[in-house]
């Protein structure tokens, strides 16, 4: 197993920031003890933010207060970490390591609701700082797989980098016990498509349009497509135009018939906070 590296605490690193941070926006985030009836679920990749923009982006979700945040393409610049302290401060138990160094990436995941474990001895991935694994301590067990797969070129390394990370990622989640598996969220930035993708997209390798095939072999189902949504959503558009569906929430078998909402949605992009559409969820308990 990869160690996963260990860095400063964002207090630690942010005595100076945190204290100039609006103590009015600090006090609108006071905890809220879950209804235990439905958990809120959003994931935004924040493009390695530095601080005005990650601050912009921590007034977006003050707007929702979500019980769990997942944040991909994290860093360690002072963007994620003021991110960090800033949830930490509002009530959230902050889990992950924003990345492994200067020029790499990673995610962190926030949760209102306590943690009943740990998913770390459940997972063997290449990159450990790309995947955040927590089981929440709602009544009926919750388990959440925050993950940000490695994007690419055509160069060998980085083609090489991201199939070992895909496969060890799948290799993990099929390996975990099953009931825990059905009761698992997976979410993040998979920066892959699927074969059904549209606009139909034939440059991807094998091993990525897999990547949803074998999601579907062992039990997971994309969110939206469990909403019913009538049209594929986007949320990335690359320079030319063309839409792709990178972020997801994909849920496990059992948690199916308990997802009441699945959106896409557009004011990070809107609001020049990210270039990906963030993704919400909710999960009814009961």
């Amino acid at each position: 197993m990869v160690p996963r590296p260990t860095l400063p605490s964002p207090t630690a690193l942010l005595d100076g920031p945190k204290a100039a941070l609006d103590a009015g926006r600090r006090a609108a985030w006071s905890l809220r003890r879950t209804t235990e009836q439905r958990v809120s679920v959003v994931t935004l990749n924040i493009g390695a933010a530095a601080a005005r923009r990650a601050e912009a982006i921590l007034d977006w979700l003050t707007t929702r207060r979500d019980d769990v945040i997942v944040l991909t393409e994290t860093s360690a610049g002072l963007g994620t970490r003021l991110l960090m302290l800033a949830l930490e401060d509002s009530g959230y138990a902050v889990h992950g390591t924003p990345s492994a160094g200067a020029r790499d990436r990673g995610v962190v995941v926030a949760t209102r609701i306590p943690v009943r474990e740990s998913l770390d001895k459940h997972l063997d991935v290449t990159l450990p700082w790309r995947a955040v694994g927590l089981v929440l301590d709602t009544d009926e067990p919750i388990a959440l797989l925050g993950v940000y797969v490695p994007s690419r070129d055509r160069s060998p390394v980085k083609v090489e980098r991201k199939r070992a990370f895909i496969q060890s990622l799948l290799h993990s989640v099929a390996a975990l016990p099953e009931a825990l598996r059905a009761r698992l969220l997976l979410l993040g930035d998979y920066n892959v498509v699927s074969r059904a993708h549209q606009p139909r997209l034939p440059g991807f390798f094998a091993y990525e349009y897999a990547m949803h095939d074998e999601l579907e072999r062992i039990g997971f189902a994309a969110g939206h497509e469990l909403c019913g949504h009538a049209a594929q959503p986007h949320s990335w558009i690359g320079r030319t135009g063309t839409g792709y569906l990178y972020d997801y929430v994909h849920a496990g078998a059992a948690l199916h018939h308990h997802l009441t909402g699945c959106e896409y949605l557009d004011d990070p992009r809107t609001l020049r906070l990210s270039d990906h559409a963030a993704v919400a969820a909710q999960i009814r308990l009961a």
